[in-house]
């Protein structure tokens, strides 16, 4: 029977829509990132909550005559403290950046603008603005407004907010529970020798690696199942238990993959089979008895570390509560012209380079879907639309950086 093939967008689509969330939980606060927040964080108050010094200097009554007079020092305030003194218009307090402004001063000149003589008295010498120098209270934000919205991917530049509305125990969404399979007479594991006409098994190991990466820690591996009905049924059986059941290899049309027959035997019902992008094409996507999600990978080691980050991401984000599950591209000239010899959509393997002081984006030499040696020299992926034979040097394209430490890069 002939398998119609979607494109990559009509299917995650297609899948998205059975992906349940899972339940709440509540994390300590230095444990956040990696998870996604399960309630908005509303701020408790206003931010800054009082009037706040922004540096270190002398807060005055503005007259707009500050270099005319002298000012005697009344008093001080650090943060953490307040000023309860009186204040006259000849008078000011030394204060230290962070501090509460105390009323009525409203403008702050900084040290370096003063000359403070020994008996205690001030003269500035370059004129003032009113206001300058000081952080007004709410300028940041007003208490009520949201701070973070639930559903956000939390990381750690997110803890200071959580901070400072008082979010200790933070409520996130509890993971799926993740199952990994591989099939396939040629496999061995890593630790096995590889002889002859077996190869080592490095998509299973991929995807516990880019799992873990991901913050999932629930993830069972079932091992490496060779090409038998029976035995594949088993495992499909056991990895069902999990929300997710990821498999590598048998989805394809050949006489040993039998994968998609075997998910029928257990009652998942199929969502998709095919997508028209290159590597990747029959890509298998179900829904288990159960409701949980099935994906079905290929083979190829370039199309499992591709469509992890570009597919099955995606679902597994949603699956975790989060409201910006898709991958997001960067859009950059290319070095030199690309070539699609695949009619639908390709993802070619690329690394960014600078040339001529612009980043551009460098196609890998590749020998296809199979050759993870050149993938482990690139740092993402950029896009050749469907239905385009070429792209010219220049053109811009949509870059994926998936697999890029792009805290490294100069520039």
């Amino acid at each position: 029977m002939r398998i119609v093939a979607i494109t990559y967008e009509e299917a995650l689509a297609s899948v998205l829509p059975f992906v349940r969330t899972r339940d709440v939980r509540e994390v300590p606060l230095p444990d956040v990132a990696g998870e996604i927040l399960a309630r908005e964080v509303i701020a408790d108050r206003n931010i800054p909550p009082f009037p706040r010094a922004a540096m270190d200097g002398f807060a005055v009554v503005w007259t707009g005559k500050e270099t005319e007079r002298t000012y005697r020092v009344v008093g001080s305030v650090n943060p953490g403290t307040v000023w309860s003194g009186d204040a006259t218009e000849a008078g000011c307090v030394r204060i230290m950046t962070g501090a509460m402004v105390p009323a009525p001063f409203d403008t702050v000149i900084q040290v370096e603008h003063a000359q403070v003589d020994r008996g205690g008295s001030v003269r500035f010498q370059t004129p003032a603005s009113r206001g300058q120098n000081i952080a007004r209270e709410g300028e940041d934000v007003l208490r009520g407004a949201v701070l973070i919205p639930s559903g956000t991917f939390l990381s750690a530049h997110h803890v200071a907010t959580l901070s400072s509305v008082g979010g200790w125990e933070v409520p996130v969404y509890r993971r799926p529970t993740v199952a990994v399979l591989s099939t396939g007479d040629e496999l061995v594991e890593p630790w096995e020798g590889a002889e002859g006409p077996m190869i080592r098994n490095s998509n299973a190991h991929f995807l516990l690696a880019a799992l873990n990466s991901l913050g999932f820690r629930k993830v069972r591996y079932l091992g490496i199942v060779k090409d038998d009905r029976e035995t594949i049924t088993a495992k499909i059986r056991e990895g069902l238990a999990c929300d997710f059941l990821l498999l590598s290899g048998g989805v394809s049309v050949g006489d040993v993959d039998i994968v998609p027959d075997c998910l029928a035997a257990c009652g998942v019902r199929k969502i998709l089979h095919k997508i028209a992008v290159k590597p990747g094409k029959p890509i298998f996507a179900g829904e288990s008895p159960g409701g949980g999600i099935v994906v079905g990978l290929p083979g190829n080691p370039v199309a499992v570390m591709v469509h992890f980050s570009l597919f099955i991401r995606p679902l597994l984000l949603k699956a975790s509560g989060a409201t910006d599950c898709f991958p997001k591209p960067i859009l950059l000239p290319l070095a030199e012209g690309a070539v699609n010899k695949s009619g639908g959509k390709k993802f070619s393997i690329g690394r960014l380079e600078k040339i001529g002081g612009e980043t551009r984006v460098v196609e890998i030499p590749s020998h296809g879907s199979g050759d993870f040696v050149s993938a482990c020299l690139a740092e993402g992926v950029f896009e050749i639309p469907l239905g385009t034979s070429h792209l010219p040097a220049g053109e811009i394209v949509r870059f994926y950086p998936i697999w890029g430490n792009f805290l490294s890069h100069e520039g």
